[in-house]
């Protein structure tokens, strides 16, 4: 698990700015989201696949700095849980239980194995409420893709 790197002023004012239409959208669909007390740039969202809304899933979303990069995302065992455990996530194509990332383009970790990302149409959105981008693409991807939870 990487270091929480604590996030800049400039990030908490915008995440502050953003936030609500993140929290309006999760809380439209019986979600939870929180802030992290100890670190303003971490959130933590609770997220039911539309085919089984009994699963919660529980999404760790790490800003460093907002809107310039893409966030870590991981999923949890509870809000503030362990970020360690297969279990904790959902079996979608490019979420990787067994390494603990998500290999697409809204997440830091999926930038980080295609840095190639950065010079094409994948490229990082740095326009627009991108908090709510990933949380759309997190609960879209849920409703969409979803195959059950891993074991």
């Amino acid at each position: 698990m990487s270091a929480i790197v604590p996030i800049d002023l400039e990030s908490q004012l915008a995440l502050g700015r953003d936030s609500p239409d993140v929290c309006k959208e999760v809380r439209g669909r019986a979600g939870v989201i929180a802030c992290d007390a100890s670190d303003r740039g971490v959130y933590w969202l609770v997220l039911h696949p539309r085919r089984d809304p009994a699963e919660d899933y529980v999404v760790r979303i790490h800003w460093e700095t907002y809107p310039h990069a893409p966030p870590s995302v991981k999923f949890a065992t509870a809000i503030g849980g362990r970020l360690e455990v297969t279990s904790a996530w959902p079996l979608i194509s490019g979420y990787r239980p067994s390494s603990f990332d998500i290999c697409q383009p809204f997440t830091r970790e999926g930038f980080a194995l295609h840095p190639e990302w950065q010079t094409t149409t994948e490229r990082w959105p740095v326009t627009g409420n991108v908090f709510l981008w990933v949380a759309q693409i997190l609960q879209r991807d849920l409703d969409t893709r979803y195959e059950g939870r891993s074991g």
